[in-house]
């Protein structure tokens, strides 16, 4: 990919230096931050092989276990690689892409608006969710489309090849990417542009080639009930209110940075304005608006608000949005950029601060001798010293099956322990993938694990052994591990011991 390097020698130090920066950023964090919830469950189910997973297509679980595998490393680092290398990847591209549309200065702003972007610098670009590998699918997809358009129809067969690989990496990812081939048939019949390629080879071939990137999945969903697509669409259900309007506007605000937002809901206007003059601008527009009206549609009628699903049109609004500013003049412009700044820094500071503070307590340990009751980290805690715990008790040998309540305990716990005792989620229809792993019904001497604040460990005790004594009745509630948040007490870890069939 190296003829995707600016030509301009300036360009392309700035382009280089701004991702290394970015990727020390980034592993900086990777190292800091405790695996969260979606990311921990990952890497637990993913232990086993499976062609397709319940939540999402296979990608993003593969390659964080992969990747352990073949360095015989267990670390969030690794974990995140892959997804770190993704996202600097997509940068690139979004960069190559403004450039396309608007030249060098355009091609800046993109990059910026992207990486300013909370969502796509963080969850599109770091952690362990199926985001980075998506977004770097669809973004190069694009990429090479933009190419196609700018050879005047006559781009060689490998472009839509190039085109057709990465359809099929997006749409191994997440399922969002089935607006990207839905999007290039409308541009097909709504432009004369488009229409030419009605009689071209390239497009059905690239067609084929990004339909095996779903062929896991699909073939999964048939052994399996089609769990995963009634899961997700179960999600979106009747009873939507303004305060979930306003809730879904309010997020992807915060995702985008409202600067982010700003910009690219104009540079989509844009784009649609010059769709007759210019192909390449209506296309991007047609790529952001279908997730963008789609998805807040859904939410906006639905009681659950996921701001996060409507990101992949906002991919190519920032583009749009990056010519809209630089059209602007140059006192706009650097309006704009002052105020992103400042946006910017309002957001990334606390949430620095909040992630040395999940793993060390800093902001409260001073004050307190035990953390108040508003402090609440646990979905952010690090929780490797449970097995060196276990292990001081004597609970550790002895035990056939490690137990918790959900997919997310479960995730968390089976992650800290690296999966070296089979994981079984104790409420079935909160297990996720837990339902479809082999041990998913393990048997033996099980401990029944389940993580609360200090203060609420007698109720979280006392709830799992009523739990726990329909699967026994002999079940015994054990005095719980104590973890350590920095030098302060903050976990308590709940065990129950018992006998499961």
């Amino acid at each position: 990919m190296g003829d995707l390097l600016p030509e301009n020698a300036t360009d392309r130090r700035f382009l280089v230096r701004f991702l290394l920066a970015l990727a020390a950023f980034k592993i900086l964090v990777a190292a800091l931050a405790p695996l969260g919830v979606d990311e921990a469950y990952a890497v637990a189910v993913a232990r086993e092989y499976s062609l397709a997973f319940f939540d999402h297509p296979p990608l993003s679980f593969w390659l964080p276990v992969g990747l352990a595998q073949l360095t015989g490393v267990e670390h969030p680092v690794i974990y995140r690689l892959p997804f770190i290398l993704a996202g600097l990847l997509t940068t690139w591209a979004i960069y190559d892409i403004g450039q396309r549309i608007g030249g060098p200065r355009v091609a800046r702003a993109s990059a910026l608006l992207h990486v300013a972007a909370p969502f796509f610098l963080v969850s599109g670009g770091l952690l362990v969710v199926p985001d980075g590998t998506l977004n770097l699918g669809l973004a190069f997809s694009v990429l090479f489309l933009l190419r196609i358009l700018g050879a005047d129809n006559r781009a060689p067969l490998h472009q839509w090849i190039a085109v057709g690989t990465f359809l099929a990496l997006a749409l191994a990812s997440k399922y969002q990417a089935a607006w990207l081939p839905v999007a290039v048939l409308l541009f097909m019949v709504l432009t004369p542009t488009g229409r030419k390629w009605f009689v071209q080879p390239g497009p059905w071939i690239a067609a084929g080639i990004g339909l095996v990137g779903l062929l896991p999945t699909v073939l999964w969903n048939m052994d399996h009930g089609w769990a995963s697509f009634a899961f997700h669409t179960g999600r979106a259900e009747n009873g939507g209110s303004l305060a979930n309007a306003a809730l879904m506007i309010v997020g992807q605000a915060v995702f985008l940075l409202p600067t982010g937002l700003v910009a690219g809901v104009a540079g989509v206007a844009l784009g649609w304005r010059r769709r007759g003059e210019q192909p390449a601008l209506f296309l991007l527009a047609q790529l952001a608006i279908g997730p963008i009206l789609f998805f807040n549609y859904i939410y906006f009628t639905s009681s659950g608000t996921l701001a996060h699903w409507p990101m992949p049109g906002w991919l190519f609004a920032l583009p749009l949005g990056a010519l809209w500013i630089n059209n602007r003049g140059e006192r706009f412009r650097r309006l704009f950029r002052r105020t992103g700044a400042v946006l910017a820094l309002a957001l990334w500071v606390p949430l620095l601060a909040l992630v040395v503070h999940a793993r060390t307590g800093w902001l409260t340990a001073p004050f307190h001798d035990r953390p108040p009751k508003w402090d609440n980290t646990l979905m952010l805690f690090d929780y490797g010293g449970l097995r060196g715990a276990l292990e001081r008790r004597g609970l550790w040998e002895g035990t056939d099956v490690l137990m918790a309540t959900t997919w997310i305990d479960g995730g968390l716990l089976d992650t800290a322990l690296k999966g070296e005792r089979p994981m079984r989620i104790i409420e079935p229809s909160a297990a996720h993938h837990f339902a479809y792993i082999s041990d998913a019904s393990a048997s033996g001497t099980a401990l029944y694990l389940r993580p609360s604040r200090l203060e609420d460990t007698a109720q979280t005790g006392a709830a799992m052994l009523r739990r726990a004594r329909r699967l026994d009745a002999g079940a015994k509630l054990l005095r719980p591990i104590i973890l350590k948040r920095g030098k302060q007490p903050y976990v308590a870890v709940n065990i129950v011991r018992l006998r499961v069939n």
